[in-house]
Protein backbone atom coordinates (compact mmCIF):
# COMPACT_ATOMS: atom_id res chain seq x y z
CA UNK A 1 0.00 0.00 0.00
CA UNK A 2 1.46 3.22 -1.11
CA UNK A 3 0.22 6.91 -1.31
CA UNK A 4 -0.11 6.68 -4.69
CA UNK A 5 -2.80 3.82 -4.36
CA UNK A 6 -4.47 5.04 -1.76
CA UNK A 7 -4.95 8.60 -4.03
CA UNK A 8 -6.44 6.58 -6.92
CA UNK A 9 -8.38 4.47 -4.26
CA UNK A 10 -9.94 7.61 -3.23
CA UNK A 11 -10.45 9.34 -6.64
CA UNK A 12 -12.37 5.89 -7.45
CA UNK A 13 -14.56 6.74 -4.39
CA UNK A 14 -15.37 9.72 -5.11
CA UNK A 15 -16.32 9.34 -9.01
CA UNK A 16 -17.82 5.74 -8.40
CA UNK A 17 -15.97 4.52 -12.05
CA UNK A 18 -12.91 3.25 -12.37
CA UNK A 19 -13.21 5.44 -15.91
CA UNK A 20 -13.87 8.80 -14.91
CA UNK A 21 -11.31 8.38 -11.85
CA UNK A 22 -8.86 7.24 -14.57
CA UNK A 23 -9.11 10.56 -16.77
CA UNK A 24 -8.70 12.60 -13.53
CA UNK A 25 -5.70 10.65 -12.48
CA UNK A 26 -3.71 10.77 -15.69
CA UNK A 27 -3.76 6.90 -15.93
CA UNK A 28 -5.11 4.25 -18.05
CA UNK A 29 -8.30 2.74 -17.06
CA UNK A 30 -6.36 -0.75 -16.86
CA UNK A 31 -4.31 0.69 -14.76
CA UNK A 32 -6.48 2.01 -12.20
CA UNK A 33 -8.44 -1.60 -11.91
CA UNK A 34 -4.48 -3.11 -10.84
CA UNK A 35 -4.19 -0.58 -8.36
CA UNK A 36 -7.39 -1.22 -6.80
CA UNK A 37 -7.25 -4.76 -7.45
CA UNK A 38 -3.40 -4.70 -5.66
CA UNK A 39 -5.30 -2.85 -2.76
CA UNK A 40 -8.00 -5.42 -2.37
CA UNK A 41 -5.14 -8.22 -2.17
CA UNK A 42 -2.97 -6.43 0.27
CA UNK A 43 -5.95 -5.96 2.67
CA UNK A 44 -7.68 -8.91 1.90
CA UNK A 45 -11.47 -8.15 1.03
CA UNK A 46 -13.48 -6.29 -1.66
CA UNK A 47 -13.42 -2.66 -1.32
CA UNK A 48 -16.13 -1.68 -4.14
CA UNK A 49 -19.19 -3.45 -5.15
CA UNK A 50 -19.17 -4.20 -8.64
CA UNK A 51 -22.50 -5.61 -9.15
CA UNK A 52 -24.53 -2.55 -9.63
CA UNK A 53 -24.18 0.54 -12.73
CA UNK A 54 -22.19 2.11 -10.40
CA UNK A 55 -19.15 1.59 -7.96
CA UNK A 56 -20.26 1.34 -4.64
CA UNK A 57 -18.42 1.26 -1.89
CA UNK A 58 -18.07 -2.19 0.41
CA UNK A 59 -17.98 -1.82 4.66
CA UNK A 60 -14.31 -2.29 3.90
CA UNK A 61 -14.18 -0.12 1.46
CA UNK A 62 -16.10 2.43 3.75
CA UNK A 63 -13.81 1.95 6.42
CA UNK A 64 -10.81 2.51 4.16
CA UNK A 65 -11.30 5.48 2.69
CA UNK A 66 -11.80 7.81 5.81
CA UNK A 67 -8.20 6.09 7.13
CA UNK A 68 -7.03 6.80 3.34
CA UNK A 69 -7.90 10.56 3.38
CA UNK A 70 -6.15 10.92 6.57
CA UNK A 71 -3.46 9.64 5.41
CA UNK A 72 -3.16 11.51 2.26
CA UNK A 73 -3.69 14.73 4.28
CA UNK A 74 -0.89 14.06 6.72
CA UNK A 75 1.14 13.76 3.77
CA UNK A 76 0.24 17.27 2.52
CA UNK A 77 0.47 18.62 5.79
CA UNK A 78 3.94 17.30 5.98
CA UNK A 79 5.39 18.01 3.08
CA UNK A 80 4.16 21.65 3.15
CA UNK A 81 5.79 21.98 6.83
CA UNK A 82 9.02 21.01 5.17
CA UNK A 83 8.19 23.39 2.00
CA UNK A 84 7.83 26.30 4.65
CA UNK A 85 10.96 24.74 7.20
CA UNK A 86 12.81 25.45 3.46
CA UNK A 87 11.30 28.85 2.97
CA UNK A 88 11.62 30.28 6.24
CA UNK A 89 15.05 31.60 6.80
CA UNK A 90 16.05 31.30 10.80
CA UNK A 91 18.62 30.15 12.55
CA UNK A 92 22.51 32.02 13.99
CA UNK A 93 24.79 33.69 11.77
CA UNK A 94 28.17 34.29 12.31
CA UNK A 95 30.11 36.78 10.68
CA UNK A 96 33.70 37.97 10.91
CA UNK A 97 34.24 41.65 10.20
CA UNK A 98 36.65 44.17 10.26
CA UNK A 99 36.52 46.98 13.05
CA UNK A 100 34.48 49.92 10.95
CA UNK A 101 32.40 47.84 9.00
CA UNK A 102 31.28 45.56 11.90
CA UNK A 103 30.93 48.47 13.88
CA UNK A 104 28.93 51.38 11.75
CA UNK A 105 27.34 49.08 8.87
CA UNK A 106 26.45 45.83 10.13
CA UNK A 107 24.58 47.48 12.72
CA UNK A 108 22.10 48.56 10.78
CA UNK A 109 22.09 45.33 7.98
CA UNK A 110 21.16 43.24 10.68
CA UNK A 111 18.39 45.12 11.88
CA UNK A 112 16.74 45.59 9.03
CA UNK A 113 16.84 41.72 8.19
CA UNK A 114 15.57 41.20 11.47
CA UNK A 115 12.64 42.82 10.47
CA UNK A 116 12.32 40.35 7.60
CA UNK A 117 13.37 37.03 9.49
CA UNK A 118 12.61 37.80 13.04
CA UNK A 119 13.79 34.06 14.12
CA UNK A 120 17.34 34.73 13.42
CA UNK A 121 20.65 35.62 15.89
CA UNK A 122 24.08 36.99 15.15
CA UNK A 123 27.65 37.06 16.09
CA UNK A 124 29.78 39.70 14.98
CA UNK A 125 33.74 39.01 15.49
CA UNK A 126 35.88 41.84 15.29
CA UNK A 127 38.89 41.09 13.38
CA UNK A 128 41.53 43.07 11.70
CA UNK A 129 41.36 42.56 7.66
CA UNK A 130 43.98 40.34 7.55
CA UNK A 131 42.55 37.66 9.52
CA UNK A 132 38.58 37.94 8.59
CA UNK A 133 40.21 36.96 5.31
CA UNK A 134 41.92 34.36 6.63
CA UNK A 135 38.92 33.03 8.25
CA UNK A 136 36.86 33.23 5.62
CA UNK A 137 39.10 31.43 3.45
CA UNK A 138 40.04 28.70 5.82
CA UNK A 139 35.89 27.81 6.16
CA UNK A 140 35.75 29.13 9.66
CA UNK A 141 32.84 31.33 8.53
CA UNK A 142 30.95 31.86 5.14
CA UNK A 143 31.14 35.97 5.19
CA UNK A 144 33.10 38.55 6.14
CA UNK A 145 32.95 42.24 5.24
CA UNK A 146 36.02 44.07 5.09
CA UNK A 147 37.38 47.35 3.98
CA UNK A 148 39.99 45.98 1.54
CA UNK A 149 39.52 43.96 -1.58
CA UNK A 150 40.31 40.47 -1.54
CA UNK A 151 42.99 38.95 -3.51
CA UNK A 152 41.73 36.35 -5.93
CA UNK A 153 43.00 33.05 -4.03
CA UNK A 154 39.60 31.54 -3.48
CA UNK A 155 37.42 34.46 -2.43
CA UNK A 156 34.70 36.16 -3.77
CA UNK A 157 33.95 39.79 -3.11
CA UNK A 158 31.07 42.18 -3.57
CA UNK A 159 31.15 46.09 -3.36
CA UNK A 160 28.68 47.28 -1.08
CA UNK A 161 29.31 51.01 -0.01
CA UNK A 162 32.21 53.64 -0.55
CA UNK A 163 33.68 55.52 2.54
CA UNK A 164 36.68 57.86 3.15
CA UNK A 165 39.58 58.44 5.20
CA UNK A 166 39.33 61.94 7.30
CA UNK A 167 42.00 63.27 9.62
CA UNK A 168 40.19 63.86 13.54
CA UNK A 169 41.47 65.86 16.44
CA UNK A 170 39.92 67.27 19.54
CA UNK A 171 38.32 70.25 19.03
CA UNK A 172 41.08 72.60 20.36
CA UNK A 173 43.97 70.84 18.83
CA UNK A 174 46.51 72.97 16.58
CA UNK A 175 46.65 71.55 13.36
CA UNK A 176 48.08 72.70 9.78
CA UNK A 177 46.49 75.43 8.32
CA UNK A 178 43.91 75.44 10.95
CA UNK A 179 42.79 78.72 9.90
CA UNK A 180 41.09 77.51 6.83
CA UNK A 181 39.85 74.58 8.82
CA UNK A 182 36.13 73.92 9.98
CA UNK A 183 34.21 70.69 11.41
CA UNK A 184 34.43 69.40 8.16
CA UNK A 185 36.53 71.16 6.72
CA UNK A 186 39.93 70.71 4.20
CA UNK A 187 43.52 70.85 4.80
CA UNK A 188 45.35 71.12 1.80
CA UNK A 189 49.19 69.49 2.14
CA UNK A 190 50.40 70.96 -1.24
CA UNK A 191 49.59 74.52 1.13
CA UNK A 192 52.76 76.16 2.59
CA UNK A 193 54.62 73.76 5.25
CA UNK A 194 51.30 71.75 5.52
CA UNK A 195 53.12 69.10 4.45
CA UNK A 196 55.76 68.97 6.20
CA UNK A 197 53.65 69.92 9.72
CA UNK A 198 51.39 67.16 8.90
CA UNK A 199 53.96 64.49 9.41
CA UNK A 200 55.18 66.38 13.15
CA UNK A 201 51.48 65.56 14.66
CA UNK A 202 51.32 63.20 17.46
CA UNK A 203 49.69 59.78 15.88
CA UNK A 204 47.25 57.53 17.59
CA UNK A 205 47.18 54.38 14.99
CA UNK A 206 45.62 51.24 14.31
CA UNK A 207 47.51 47.82 14.31
CA UNK A 208 49.36 46.23 11.35
CA UNK A 209 46.61 44.64 9.63
CA UNK A 210 44.09 46.98 10.14
CA UNK A 211 42.41 48.37 6.16
CA UNK A 212 42.10 51.67 7.59
CA UNK A 213 46.21 52.11 8.73
CA UNK A 214 46.66 50.17 5.31
CA UNK A 215 44.35 52.66 3.21
CA UNK A 216 46.44 55.50 5.13
CA UNK A 217 49.84 54.62 4.78
CA UNK A 218 49.64 53.83 1.01
CA UNK A 219 48.34 56.89 0.51
CA UNK A 220 50.99 58.86 1.89
CA UNK A 221 53.92 56.48 0.69
CA UNK A 222 52.24 57.51 -2.95
CA UNK A 223 52.41 61.81 -1.46
CA UNK A 224 55.56 61.97 0.27
CA UNK A 225 57.13 58.50 -1.44
CA UNK A 226 58.25 55.71 0.71
CA UNK A 227 60.77 56.85 2.28
CA UNK A 228 59.91 60.37 3.30
CA UNK A 229 56.27 59.15 4.48
CA UNK A 230 57.11 58.17 8.18
CA UNK A 231 54.38 59.14 11.38
CA UNK A 232 54.96 60.88 14.95
CA UNK A 233 53.17 57.49 15.93
CA UNK A 234 52.72 58.24 19.84
CA UNK A 235 50.23 55.41 20.83
CA UNK A 236 48.82 51.96 19.05
CA UNK A 237 45.54 50.88 20.27
CA UNK A 238 43.39 48.19 19.09
CA UNK A 239 39.75 49.67 18.62
CA UNK A 240 38.24 52.53 16.95
CA UNK A 241 36.67 53.59 19.66
CA UNK A 242 39.67 53.54 22.13
CA UNK A 243 41.08 55.44 19.61
CA UNK A 244 38.11 57.82 19.48
CA UNK A 245 38.31 58.54 23.44
CA UNK A 246 42.22 59.38 22.77
CA UNK A 247 42.09 61.76 20.34
CA UNK A 248 38.86 63.56 21.96
CA UNK A 249 41.34 63.67 24.98
CA UNK A 250 43.91 65.57 23.29
CA UNK A 251 46.21 62.92 23.24
CA UNK A 252 47.00 62.99 19.18
CA UNK A 253 44.72 63.05 16.12
CA UNK A 254 43.88 60.15 13.75
CA UNK A 255 43.11 58.96 10.32
CA UNK A 256 39.37 57.42 10.37
CA UNK A 257 36.47 56.50 8.33
CA UNK A 258 33.78 59.27 8.14
CA UNK A 259 31.59 56.48 9.29
CA UNK A 260 32.91 56.55 12.65
CA UNK A 261 32.64 59.45 13.23
CA UNK A 262 29.40 61.04 11.98
CA UNK A 263 27.70 61.76 15.61
CA UNK A 264 31.02 63.45 17.18
CA UNK A 265 31.59 65.84 14.17
CA UNK A 266 27.78 66.63 14.52
CA UNK A 267 28.25 66.79 18.17
CA UNK A 268 31.18 69.23 17.80
CA UNK A 269 33.19 66.40 20.16
CA UNK A 270 35.87 66.79 17.60
CA UNK A 271 36.71 68.51 14.67
CA UNK A 272 37.32 66.82 11.09
CA UNK A 273 38.74 67.38 8.00
CA UNK A 274 39.39 65.94 4.45
CA UNK A 275 43.09 65.65 3.54
CA UNK A 276 43.51 67.08 0.07
CA UNK A 277 46.63 65.90 -1.56
CA UNK A 278 45.75 61.93 -0.43
CA UNK A 279 43.63 59.38 -2.10
CA UNK A 280 42.24 58.17 1.61
CA UNK A 281 38.68 56.77 -0.55
CA UNK A 282 38.06 53.23 0.28
CA UNK A 283 35.26 50.67 -0.28
CA UNK A 284 33.20 48.08 1.68
CA UNK A 285 32.91 44.44 0.88
CA UNK A 286 30.95 41.42 1.21
CA UNK A 287 33.56 38.39 0.91
CA UNK A 288 33.01 35.00 0.74
CA UNK A 289 34.49 31.56 -0.32
CA UNK A 290 34.04 30.52 -4.01
CA UNK A 291 34.31 26.70 -2.99
CA UNK A 292 31.73 27.02 0.04
CA UNK A 293 27.89 26.24 -0.60
CA UNK A 294 26.41 28.83 1.66
CA UNK A 295 23.61 28.04 4.13
CA UNK A 296 20.48 29.47 3.17
CA UNK A 297 20.93 31.70 6.14
CA UNK A 298 24.34 33.04 4.66
CA UNK A 299 22.89 33.37 1.22
CA UNK A 300 19.85 35.12 2.43
CA UNK A 301 21.43 37.96 4.45
CA UNK A 302 24.44 38.15 1.31
CA UNK A 303 21.21 39.06 -0.95
CA UNK A 304 19.87 41.16 1.77
CA UNK A 305 22.82 43.19 2.34
CA UNK A 306 23.66 43.97 -1.67
CA UNK A 307 19.94 44.82 -2.07
CA UNK A 308 20.12 47.22 0.86
CA UNK A 309 22.74 49.10 -0.43
CA UNK A 310 21.43 49.05 -4.09
CA UNK A 311 18.08 50.36 -3.14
Amino acid sequence: MDFHQLKVFVEVARQKSFSRAAENVFLAQPTVSAHIKALENEVGALLFDRSQRELQLTDAGKMLLRYAKELLNIKEEALFALEEERRTISGHLEIASSSVPGAYILPELMKSFLEIHPGVTFAVMLRDTRRVYESVRGYHYDLGFVGEPVQPDGLGQIKLLQDELILIAAPGASLPGEEALSPAGVLDLGKGKNAENFLKLPFVMREPGSATRVVFEKALEKYYGPRKSALRVIAYLESQEAIKEAVKSGMGVTVISRHAVQDELAAGLMKGCRLMGLHLKRSFYIIYHHNRVLSPLSRAFLDHCVGYFKA
